[in-house]
């Protein structure tokens, strides 16, 4: 029983980060083309949600040390932080055009991701609380910058009408956050674990779909 527990959490993490990476490889094509700075945001944001689901799963089928939780916890924060902090940026360069602020502020949410990693691996492990005592936080936090994103593209729907099925990728990776909140905060709610990952994949899936036929036009 524990192989195949171990088994379908490589997997599911194995494909999630597949799923992130080709998000983020679609949308740095789509930066490439079109030059918009906040776009830079996406293919950050999702090669951190990747990195994010490589530890997390692999922790589950692996023992890992305690410094493991931490990154992902970061990771996963900082992926959801450059989204919330792309669509952001994508309404304030239609009001006004861009002048180079955008990059600025892309490149200082960079560096501090950076810099946060750095300070955790620095930190000795005795020091840093433990992870089972942090995680509920950064589910939190990471249901209110995915609750920014569906606000923004609840905004944008009512001229861009096939940003509906963005919303619906999102609002999955929402209850994807939502029920790993719940594991973190009792660990006998087994099911929330396991609707995590499959919602997780869910929510990519519709993304990577909905940008493949977005190039499919063009």
């Amino acid at each position: 029983m524990t192989s195949v527990l171990n088994q379908f959490f490589l997997g599911s993490g194995a494909l999630s980060a597949w799923l992130a990476f080709s998000i983020a490889y679609l949308m740095l094509r789509s930066f490439r083309t079109i030059r918009d700075d906040y776009l830079i945001g996406f293919p950050v944001g999702f090669s951190s949600l990747g990195l994010a689901y490589v530890f997390f799963d692999l922790s589950y089928a692996v023992a890992l040390p305690e410094i493991a939780g931490w990154f992902f916890l970061l990771l996963g924060s900082c992926g959801f932080g450059f989204l919330a902090a792309a669509y952001f940026f994508k309404k304030r360069s239609a009001m006004q055009p861009s002048s180079g602020h955008t990059s600025r502020w892309t490149i200082s949410l960079i560096v501090l991701a950076i810099v946060s990693l750095f300070v955790v691996a620095s930190i000795p492990a005795t020091l840093l609380p433990a992870y089972q005592m942090v995680e509920s936080g950064f589910r939190i936090i990471n249901i209110v910058f995915l609750g920014y994103i569906i606000y923004s593209l609840n905004q944008a729907l009512r001229t861009e009408t096939e940003l509906s099925n963005v919303v619906l990728g999102f609002t999955f990776l929402s209850i994807d956050q939502y029920s790993l909140l719940l594991w973190s905060l009792d660990r006998g709610f087994v099911w929330s674990l396991f609707f995590a990952q499959l919602t997780r994949i869910a929510g990519l899936f519709i993304h990577l779909v909905f940008l493949v036929r977005r190039f499919q036009r063009l």
